[in-house]
């Protein structure tokens, strides 16, 4: 799932940071941007998100849940607030909120932490959800 929303993004212009603990996930999105001819639209980066910052604007972020599950709620927050900090106006954020039955942040919290931009919620046939947050244009 990580490396087809990083090939996705990356194919269409993005410059992609995959951003996760385990060097495993990071080779294997790198591995599949090789694969494809992507190596220059994506990086990797083998540490966790609450000790991740972003060194350029951000145009769309996008999290799994267990991204947020090691986080404690404050560390989430500043998290999530230096991530909305970074993002550049009209960008996205994409959190998968329920993924088969698997739930790290719950939609209100989320819903109260993107206060001010346009939020949905997203579902897909296999009851997946995903929160949607674009910022709006000043």
């Amino acid at each position: 799932q990580q490396e087809g929303t990083a090939l996705y993004l990356a194919a269409n212009g993005c410059q992609v940071t995959a951003v996760e603990e385990h060097p495993d996930v990071v080779e294997k999105v790198l591995a599949a941007a090789g694969v494809v001819g992507l190596t220059s639209r994506v990086n990797g980066c083998s540490t966790g998100l609450g000790a991740w910052y972003p060194d350029a604007p951000l145009h769309a972020v996008v999290c799994s849940p267990v991204a947020f599950e090691r986080l404690s709620p404050s560390e989430r927050e500043r998290v999530i607030e230096i991530l909305k900090s970074a993002t550049l106006d009209g960008g996205v954020h994409l959190v998968q909120t329920l993924v088969a039955g698997h739930t790290a942040v719950e939609l209100e919290e989320l819903r109260q932490r993107y206060r001010g931009w346009d939020i949905s919620i997203v579902r897909d046939e296999s009851a997946s959800r995903t929160f949607l947050a674009r910022k709006n244009v000043a």
